[in-house]
């Protein structure tokens, strides 16, 4: 697989978990509707969102170089703040659906290596 394609990968799934992890308090301050799936810290999908942000960056060292993790965290960083912007309160949704999606495919790609 393209090593480009793997890094977008592992970055989009670090920029969902940085809006799974961080949408609870942005929305307060905003006064945003929160999903019943973000209100507790102990849901699913913050429980995946706090293994995902992690396991991208380490993914990502164990693919390719020493220096991949940060590269992985600042853009998925990035496009979190971008994803919360323009999408504003729906981003929540966006990011419901795109962690699973997006660890699958990392799982996948970690299993056929």
């Amino acid at each position: 697989m393209n090593p480009y394609t793997v890094i977008s990968i592992f970055t989009l799934l670090a920029s969902f978990s940085w809006v799974v992890l961080s949408y609870d308090h942005y929305a307060k301050l905003k006064n945003w509707h929160i999903s019943k799936w973000y209100e507790k810290n102990t849901s699913l999908i913050k429980i995946a969102g706090f293994i995902s942000l992690p396991g991208s960056a380490l993914a990502s060292v164990y693919l390719f170089q020493w220096w991949s993790p940060f590269i992985v965290l600042i853009i998925g960083f990035c496009l979190a703040q971008l994803m919360t912007s323009i999408f504003k309160k729906n981003v929540q949704y966006i990011a419901l659906v795109g962690v699973p999606i997006f660890l699958f495919i990392g799982i996948i790609i970690l299993h056929n290596i």
